[in-house]
């Protein structure tokens, strides 16, 4: 059987993790090394210091990486540094970061053979933003970009991204729009980290796309090529919705003279979504051209085989074949292997 391109995974470096548990407030990594823990939501974060998720090596380890792949049957990774990226550090120290960890990034594609290909991170600085854009569009040995729910600080449809959404559209370079804080985080309280992850991940996805069309940003920038995450949230279930209640406001059309549905369209959407219904519903929406299988390792929510089984029981001949490879591979411009395939 071929094997298939994960186009979201994740990697903390060793580099990056040092910045976080430097922090003092969440998102945060407390512990020793061998008892780390990555704390990010509030109900997590407990003055005895045992609250989070456990960091195993799992989570910084290249072979570690390479062997999960082998395993699932995946012959290249499209990776990215995970949340809260540089959300949390100023724009001095967010540059800094940023350069060095798109440089560690961009090893990778020599490392494993182009096994591992990288997403670069942006600083929290809009014009250092733009500059690093720039850089990573360039840059032989990174596919594209990661970013929050926010960018900057800034949500997805304020104006002051603007140089930010001409960059990318100039390069042609893929976003990966990922989820960190989690929406109605309090209300998802008592559940451990279940529900923020389950609910509030998705919810939070949903409103920043939501946000991002509604603000006329795919309509000013047609040749943006975004990627969201976790099949887009609930966007595929309420793009109706979504395009009715456009429709009942008449001060929405200035900046969206269109139903937004026609822009969502446009999107692509990872298959991290576990269940064959799911997948219909997001391929309904923007094509299974523009669907792509991912794994969300090494997260403890990743289950490739519940996402393959899902994928084999959603699609079939070449729309499988987009799924599980041709839409990463044209959509990152993966290279060819230059090493072992397994």
């Amino acid at each position: 059987m071929k094997a298939a391109v994960d186009a979201h995974s994740h990697l903390y470096p060793r580099s990056y993790v040092e910045l976080l548990k430097a922090r003092t407030q969440i998102p945060k990594i407390v512990g020793e090394l061998g008892d780390e823990r990555f704390v990010i939501f509030p109900e997590e974060d407990r003055e005895d210091g045992t609250g989070g998720r456990p960091m195993g090596p799992e989570f910084w380890d290249l072979q570690m990486k390479l062997a999960f792949m082998n395993r699932v049957g995946i012959g290249q990774t499209v990776l990215s540094l995970g949340n809260p990226w540089l959300d949390p550090f100023d724009a001095k120290e967010s540059l800094q970061a940023a350069r060095a960890l798109n440089a560690e990034l961009a090893d990778l594609k020599d490392q494993t053979g182009a096994r591992i290909v990288g997403l670069g991170v942006l600083p929290t600085d809009v014009a250092d933003a733009v500059d690093v854009a720039g850089d990573v569009a360039v840059s032989p040995s990174l596919a594209g970009l990661v970013c929050g729910p926010k960018i900057c600080g800034k949500t997805l449809d304020d104006e002051g991204l603007e140089p930010i959404w001409e960059e990318l559209e100039r390069f042609s370079l893929p976003l990966l729009i990922h989820p960190h804080y989690a929406a109605a985080v309090e209300e998802l309280r008592g559940f451990g980290h279940a529900f923020p992850v389950a609910m509030g991940f998705p919810f939070e996805t949903t409103i920043a796309v939501a946000r991002l069309v509604f603000g006329g940003v795919l309509r000013r920038h047609p040749g943006l090529r975004l990627i969201a995450s976790h099949g887009g949230g609930t966007i595929p279930y309420l793009a109706g919705r979504l395009d009715a209640a456009w429709a009942s406001d008449p001060s929405l059309k200035d900046r969206l003279p269109d139903p937004p549905s026609l822009d969502l369209a446009r999107l692509y959407l990872d298959c991290v979504l576990y269940h064959p219904r799911s997948m219909r519903a997001a391929a309904d929406m923007v094509g299974s051209e523009k669907m792509a299988f991912g794994t969300d390792h090494p997260f403890s929510v990743a289950d490739p085989k519940t996402n393959l089984t899902a994928i084999d029981q959603a699609f079939v001949g070449e729309e499988r074949e987009a799924v599980l490879r041709g839409t990463a591979r044209g959509l990152f411009d993966l290279p060819t292997l230059t090493g072992p395939s397994r």
